[in-house]
């Protein structure tokens, strides 16, 4: 059999997984450079190996994802890095299977569409180059919600311990995950037959339950709840979130001062359905034409445990950017997993009802998915000039301040030596007067242009700059007393 005929023979779970990984290859070939989040797994996962669990913890409040390249690395010889990415293709490649899978189970029809679109959809798509932990989550996510289709069709205890315990595994690599059990409990009450009613939300509730009530246990013995568990509880905090409105209240006209908390309230929570729109990209079409045609509430029952998880994760969002005021596309991504299936189902029905339209629709998604992971933008050649200029020139010590964690950690550096978020300046400027460090090492954006007046004001000569095409930079600098 040749390969023509194999691709032919593929069904679209085989297809999604296998192109999946392949864009996920393309994706770090045509951009190797490392993100910052990864540098932070990568390090708490030599912390683990050198100094073991509760080392890892003082390194990083959560790290399950680094404990698991740190082990994973440690029995097969590859790079901790390079453990990290495979890792990470491999979950992003089973999260997007198991979201066909499920619509295959419910829309069969629609199967060969929202593999199409879970693969080019650009908000879930465009990191595939990066190391993060949302790739774990969001496999055993789908994992969680394929057991429960599973579960749904044949009901007993067995499986529902285990999309329990799946959707627990999740909750390693990004805690929030958790808030998905009551979309698990939610969907029962809605959708169980009623004489199964309460001994299928007693399956499906019975380890959430047990963990509340631990829960409930350890923090009545005065005992501290986790650090990252006890930071997302907080979240929802009245008197921040005042704090914050009449932060705002000052900068606002005389006369809508006492609208500051609902401004801020409002126009916190408008930032998600932004993102999102934004991130769904031309993909909006195929959502909106499931409006036009009166049949999305149709589509949505076909897989409503989906949708109950849209509307769990959109609660999640909100206690959290009503809290920061900002959220990153990541975390929007979610959105666009679990809202896939009803895009391909809009796809499916465009290509029904206007064929050439269809057509002309697949194809383009085609070019957005190759588009998502193939850069064709200037390289960020400065990190690794950088740090080959590091080696020879300047040993690391603690009187270095490093600003850029991507040219410390090429330099093989530790990349969060004294490190200062940019947005900070004004501390490292103390620092720096109070005679702190000898050289700063800077990571410069393309749009900080007032650089130059900086440096001179905080007396930094510059002995080296190494730009990118792009004019982002790496300004290496000595304090001149």
């Amino acid at each position: 059999m040749n390969a023509i005929q194999m691709l032919k023979r593929c069904t679209p779970v085989q297809a999604t997984f296998l192109a999946s990984l392949l864009l996920s290859l393309i994706a770090l070939v045509s951009n190797p450079i490392i993100n910052r989040d990864g540098i932070l797994y990568v390090e708490t996962a030599r912390v683990f190996l050198q100094d073991g669990f509760l080392a890892s913890f003082k390194s990083f409040n959560w790290p399950f994802l680094p404990i698991l390249m740190a082990v994973v690395s440690k029995l097969t010889g590859i790079g901790i890095e390079t453990t990290g990415h495979i890792l990470n293709a491999l979950f992003m490649a089973g999260a997007c299977t198991l979201v066909v899978a499920c619509t295959a189970r419910r829309a069969p029809e629609a199967a060969w569409q929202v593999c199409l679109v879970v693969l080019a959809l650009p908000g879930l798509n465009h990191y595939r180059e990066e190391l993060l932990r949302e790739y774990g989550c969001w496999f055993f996510m789908m994992l969680t919600f394929w057991l429960a289709l599973k579960w749904e069709d044949s009901p007993h205890w067995a499986r529902a311990l285990l999309l329990q315990t799946s959707l627990c595994i999740a909750a390693l690599f990004r805690p929030e995950a958790l808030a998905l059990f009551p979309a698990l409990i939610f969907w029962q009450v809605f959708t169980a037959p009623a004489n199964e009613r309460w001994k299928r939300l007693a399956m499906i509730s019975s380890l959430p339950a047990t963990g509340l009530a631990a829960l409930l246990l350890i923090m009545s013995t005065g005992h501290v709840t986790p650090s990252r568990i006890s930071g997302e509880m907080e979240r929802i905090n009245l008197a921040r979130f005042d704090a914050k409105a009449q932060t705002l209240a000052t900068a606002l006209i005389y006369y809508a001062r006492d609208q500051a908390r609902t401004i801020l309230f409002f126009g916190s929570l408008s930032i998600i359905p932004l993102k999102f729109i934004k991130q769904l990209g031309v993909f909006v079409v195929p959502l909106l034409f499931l409006f036009k045609i009166r049949s999305f509430l149709p589509a949505m029952t076909r897989i409503p445990l989906l949708s109950w998880a849209w509307a769990a994760h959109v609660l999640v969002l909100s206690a959290f950017v009503v809290d920061m005021q900002f959220l990153a596309g990541r975390y929007v991504a979610v959105l666009s997993l679990l809202a896939s299936p009803l895009i391909g189902l809009g796809l499916w029905r465009l290509m029904q009802q206007y064929p050439r339209w269809g057509k002309a629709f697949a194809t383009l998604a085609l070019l957005i998915m190759i588009s998502n992971v193939l850069s064709i933008s200037p390289g960020q050649t400065q990190y690794g000039q950088a740090a080959k200029w590091l080696n020879g020139n300047m040993p690391e010590n603690p009187r270095i301040f490093v600003e850029s964690t991507r040219t410390a950690y090429y330099a093989g550096w530790r990349p969060a030596t004294n490190f200062y978020p940019g947005e900070k300046r004004e501390l490292l400027a103390k620092a720096i007067e109070n005679g702190m460090y000898d050289f700063v090492i800077l990571d410069v954006p393309r749009r900080e242009t007032d650089i130059d007046s900086w440096l001179k004001a905080n007396k930094l000569r510059v002995l080296q700059r190494f730009s990118s095409p792009r004019n982002d930079s790496v300004i290496i600098t000595a304090y001149t007393r």
